[in-house]
């Protein structure tokens, strides 16, 4: 007599995981020096030459020129040396300005002032002219004074942004189980 079976017909569960990777960022901005070069001061302190004239005597010996237009005269003469010596020391003072042709200004100045060939000589008054001058200068005073450098350092912090690591499960296949009964054949008349 054939008996009854059961058949099992199983299917695993199985599992997938997605991942989505963790992400760093890390940047580190430059930090700013802020470097400031302060100018130095520099003086320059030019006595004025006197240059004294005594014509008291010319005057009387020759008779021609009275006070006024001999004091106009002068002045005239005067001005003239001074709009020369105003670009002179102008063009002194540009010299000096030019710093960027990396010269040393100063010292060639000096230089030319100091051995240059004096293009005035006053005249030794003789008996018969009765003019009598007198020219006395003055050694330039030069003061530098030195101011340096400044530095302010600006560190930045570190820029760090972090996406943390994600991990999620999914089914891909659902566990199963099927019983089935084969030969169901029972004889009932028992």
């Amino acid at each position: 007599m054939p008996m009854a079976r059961l058949t099992i017909d199983q299917t695993f569960a199985q599992h997938g995981i997605r991942i989505q990777k963790p992400v760093q960022q890390i940047e580190q901005p430059k930090a700013e020096l802020n470097l400031r070069q302060e100018p130095a001061v520099m003086e320059i302190r030019q006595p004025v030459a006197i240059l004294t004239i005594n014509s008291t005597r010319a005057k009387e010996a020759i008779g021609i020129k009275t006070p006024l237009p001999f004091s106009d005269d002068q002045a005239a003469y005067g001005k003239q040396q001074l709009m020369e010596a105003i670009a002179q020391m102008s063009q002194e003072g540009d010299r000096l300005a030019a710093i960027e042709n990396k010269a040393n200004a100063i010292a060639s100045l000096a230089f030319e002032k100091g051995f240059r060939e004096p293009s005035y000589f006053p005249v030794t008054p003789s008996h018969d002219e009765g003019v009598d001058v007198s020219f006395e200068t003055h050694r330039p005073t030069i003061h530098v004074e030195r101011r340096g450098m400044r530095m302010d350092p600006e560190i930045k912090p570190i820029v760090h942004e972090y996406t943390p690591a994600k991990v999620e499960g999914y089914m891909l296949q659902w566990p199963r189980v099927e019983i089935d009964v084969v030969g169901l054949h029972v004889d009932r008349r028992m």
